[in-house]
């Protein structure tokens, strides 16, 4: 995700490391200048994320040491997934007011003003008392997944750390929850770990999460959000489209969720 120096003097490393570890894919983010080192080396751009490097876009290549991996299977329902989300949310960006100046961590400022959430449910920062339970509903909706939310000394650690919870509760019971992975030195965040419990699904609950999100990322002076989402999930990209997000990209096989790998989208949003 940060090399520096001559790509093609590592590319042979990466090669065989995958070999050793029967790893299927290669995955680099690069600048775009960088570009034409990884084209040269048998890499092929998936897709963008615009100004990750402090404002300056990053690349993301690939290669599929094992073939299989380098196919998309569901490529048509994807593509209409896409196709309807950009026709239904055109003209739905909404425009955040930068209000501070600071990328330090701090005390949250919830903005509870004009949060349309039904009644009986609260919008709320997590803390360390909500990690059992949060361990428990991302473990129950994710039987895999990219890091171990499963583990409630990881989000405990990430909480001390880089990352911002949010969630939303119904009497008193989690039912939603996002998080933000925050990078200060380039000024660029991952919305992530998006999860709605099945039976609040459909109430915009992830809405009302992106919205408080950017919020407290333009508080901390970041500069562009952005996500990698399921690329077959038509609510999950609904939100970020709703949220004025651009379509960037799309990376094949690229995480494990459910039963197999899974296509994830990327979305890019420039918060300033």
């Amino acid at each position: 995700m940060n090399f520096t120096g001559p790509f093609e003097e590592i590319s042979g490393t990466l090669e065989a490391l995958a070999e050793a570890e029967e790893m299927g894919k290669i995955i680099v983010y690069t600048p775009p200048e960088k570009g034409h080192e990884l084209e040269t080396c048998g890499y092929a751009e998936e897709g963008t994320i615009r100004g990750y490097y402090a404002g300056k876009d990053c690349q993301i290549f690939s290669s599929y040491p094992q073939n299989s991996r380098g196919i998309s299977f569901n490529k048509e329902k994807e593509d209409q997934v896409i196709k309807n989300c950009l026709r239904k949310g055109k003209g739905t960006e909404k425009i955040l007011q930068k209000s501070g100046d600071s990328r330090k961590k701090g005390s949250w400022k919830i903005h509870k003003e004009k949060i349309p959430l039904p009644e009986k449910y609260t919008l709320r920062p997590a803390v360390q008392a909500d990690a059992s339970a949060m361990a428990a509903l991302y473990s129950q909706g994710f039987h895999f997944y990219p890091t171990p939310l499963h583990m409630e000394s990881y989000l405990l650690k990430t909480m001390d750390s880089d990352v911002l919870y949010l969630l939303v509760e119904k009497q008193g019971k989690i039912v939603s929850l996002a998080s933000a992975e925050m990078d200060s030195e380039t000024g660029s965040a991952e919305i992530t770990d998006c999860l709605t419990i099945s039976s609040e699904r459909g109430k915009g609950l992830i809405k009302e999460l992106i919205t408080v999100l950017e919020k407290e990322l333009l508080e901390r002076n970041f500069l562009i959000s952005y996500t990698l989402c399921r690329a077959s999930s038509p609510g999950i990209n609904a939100a970020f489209v709703a949220h004025g997000y651009a379509y960037t990209g799309r990376l094949v096989n690229n995480c494990r969720i459910e039963m197999g790998f899974e296509d994830m989208n990327i979305w890019c949003k420039m918060l300033k």
